[in-house]
């Protein structure tokens, strides 16, 4: 898969960003962001749980 890396400026939340560094071992914010996006992409569960939650209509669907 060809990938190809842009710089963005987001606005995240900071204590957010720094569960996912230690759950997920990253040393660095982008490298837990990178990680934890090819987590919600490569795991089946998640897409599936996302639906399911967007059906009982506790998230709004912005981006879909």
């Amino acid at each position: 898969m060809k990938t190809s890396t842009r710089r963005k400026a987001l606005n995240l939340d900071q204590e957010l960003i720094k569960s996912v560094r230690r759950l997920l071992r990253a040393k660095t914010d982008t490298e837990a962001i990178r990680r934890a996006l090819h987590k919600a992409i490569e795991d089946p569960e998640i897409p599936g749980a996302l639906d399911k939650l967007l059906r009982k209509g506790r998230f709004r669907t912005i981006y879909r």
